[in-house]
């Protein structure tokens, strides 16, 4: 699992801004005018969130790429990353692609993972609710991981493991 110094959590989420800014995204969320947050949450749980419209040579562009990260307080001054949900939407090809851990207890006594993938082409047909997936080690793999997607060749979904029977 993926951990990081308290006092290091910003550094990260700048390192993830500036990859996708290195790859040409143009930041949207947060919009210009507004700053980067870290949220907390009641339970002590600090998260972000951000949003990337990719240069595909459109206006509006066509394509987005969007990084949520959650981290825990654990032992001593670190955190440890609880959820993630790491989206690519391609409307240019008409596909999602997305890896995500989020209510991990669920999926673990439903499927025996925690993270799990989606896959939809066209957008929005789901053959599929959830696919096998393989952890994403942070945010800054997931650019990289999503990045591949989107100047890759198309993925054929049919090709990944089913959760869903």
């Amino acid at each position: 699992m993926f951990d990081v110094a308290a006092v290091e959590l910003d550094d990260h989420v700048s390192r993830v801004v500036a990859l996708l800014e290195r790859y040409g995204a143009t930041i949207t969320k947060p919009a210009a005018e507004e700053d980067l947050e870290i949220l907390e949450a009641d339970d002590g749980s600090l998260s972000f969130e951000v949003t990337g419209s990719l240069p595909d040579g459109r206006h509006p562009p066509l394509s987005t790429i969007e990084i949520r990260e959650r981290f825990v307080p654990a032992a001593g001054d670190r955190l440890e990353r609880a959820d993630y949900e790491y989206e690519l939407i391609d409307h240019e090809r008409d596909l999602r692609r997305a890896f995500h851990l989020h209510d991990a207890g669920w999926f673990e006594h439903r499927y025996l993972v925690v993270v799990h993938e989606h896959c939809e082409q066209p957008v929005g047909h789901i053959t599929c609710r959830h696919y096998q997936g393989t952890p994403v080690r942070d945010g800054l793999a997931a650019v990289e991981v999503l990045l591949d997607v989107w100047t890759g060749p198309v993925p054929n979904c049919d090709s990944h493991p089913c959760l869903d029977p």
